[in-house]
């Protein structure tokens, strides 16, 4: 009796161990709630003023790039800055072949800080890009696969020199 009893308090013990490991690795896997890792935290996203989204609707909209998007495509355009060591997002916009989007999904999005919007007043698009890469200020996402984005886009490859893909 004593054999069994012993080996049934091995067994809960090990079952014990098993369900606090599981709680471990799925806790863990979760992001907290307030670490803003996708916890359903808002994040606050500050408009552009008027003026810069005048600089972009001149000189982004009328740079070669966005007459050579293939009819399908949409490229998003986000903008950050920093407030006391906090990246702030601003507003952003999604482009078409035919200009700033209403709604869609880009394929892939330019994020650039927003210092670059006034630069486009002397500038286009292309130094504009090369001077904030070259600085880190601007990178690209997009959820697309390399060769999704090669197939989807490969009328842009004249570009790629001043993008940098």
């Amino acid at each position: 009796m004593k054999k069994n009893k012993k080996r049934w308090l091995i067994a809960a013990g090990i079952v014990v161990l098993i369900v606090i490991v599981l709680i471990v690795i799925l806790k863990s896997g979760k992001p907290e709630a307030g670490s803003g890792g996708g916890s359903g935290e808002q994040i606050e996203i500050v408009p552009l003023s008027q003026e810069q989204i005048n600089i972009l609707s001149q000189n982004v909209l009328s740079s070669e790039f966005i007459g050579d998007l293939p009819s399908k495509g949409i490229v998003g355009l986000q903008f950050y800055s920093f407030e006391n060591g906090e990246r702030i997002w601003h507003s952003g916009f999604l482009i078409g072949k035919d200009g700033f989007l209403g709604s869609g999904t880009p394929d892939l999005v330019l994020i650039m800080h927003a210092k670059y919007i006034e630069e486009l007043n002397q500038k286009d698009l292309c130094e504009v890009v090369q001077s904030a890469k070259a600085n880190n200020d601007m990178w690209v996402e997009s959820e697309l696969s390399n060769v999704k984005l090669l197939l989807k886009y490969a009328s842009m490859m004249k570009h790629r020199d001043c993008f940098g893909f």
